[in-house]
């Protein structure tokens, strides 16, 4: 029996677990940087199942750790896609071969801007971002944005003033001719109306990695 033979049976069979262990989902693929849970961008429903670490589900996941394995039909399915339902809203990390699926829980809606640079060499105008400025790269799209570090106790205009947050967020990368590449220095802002930068950016075959840090101006 051939690997592709092999696979597709695999997940049939997850599929017929998912049936017995798990709740119904909607599944969307992200189509550009526009809210990537938009009704057009919805495929199908199906039952899914997630566990954590422990294959056996006698545990949850750590407090830190937004990683899932999941347990449903593959062959509709690929990286880059959202699930939603009773447990959350997920996007699948990675599909490998009769392994297990890995899968990240959102909670946060992310927005990405970069500010426009310098409209023409020399002496220009008012130096700082305004909106009007900015470029539009991933408008809503669901992420998981955890605490990383507080920063320096010592960073603040006033003594014992603690210094800027900083979150790790993971999300999905757009594939093909959509693609958007981030960069360090864009910005964040999230459905509370917290505003980040970007510090660092790191792209990963599970999607983007991202450090963010809280934009104190």
């Amino acid at each position: 029996m051939d690997a592709a033979r092999l696979n597709d049976r695999v997940a049939r069979g997850m599929g017929q677990a998912a049936f017995h262990l798990g709740d119904m989902y909607e599944a969307f693929r992200p189509r550009s940087g526009i809210a990537p849970l938009s009704q057009a961008n919805r495929l199908l429903c199906l039952n899914a199942a997630f566990h954590s670490e422990d294959k056996d589900w006698n545990r949850s996941a750590r407090y830190d750790q937004p990683l899932w394995f999941a347990v449903y039909d593959t062959a509709y399915t690929r990286a880059g896609d959202y699930l939603r339902g009773p447990g959350g809203t997920f996007f699948v990390a990675a599909q490998p071969p009769l392994l297990p699926t890995v899968c990240v829980l959102t909670n946060r809606v992310a927005t990405f801007t970069r500010a426009d640079g310098a409209r023409q060499p020399g002496s220009n105008g008012y130096g700082g971002v305004q909106q009007r400025e900015e470029t539009l790269l991933l408008e809503r799209w669901p992420a998981s944005v955890l605490m990383a570090g507080a920063g320096s106790r010592n960073a603040g205009a006033l003594p014992g003033e603690p210094g800027p947050a900083s979150w790790i967020v993971r999300l999905p990368a757009l594939l093909g001719d959509k693609a958007v590449e981030l960069r360090q220095d864009d910005l964040m802002t999230d459905e509370t109306g917290t505003t980040a930068v970007l510090s660092a950016v790191e792209r990963t075959a599970l999607g983007w990695r991202l450090t963010a840090t809280q934009a104190i101006t």
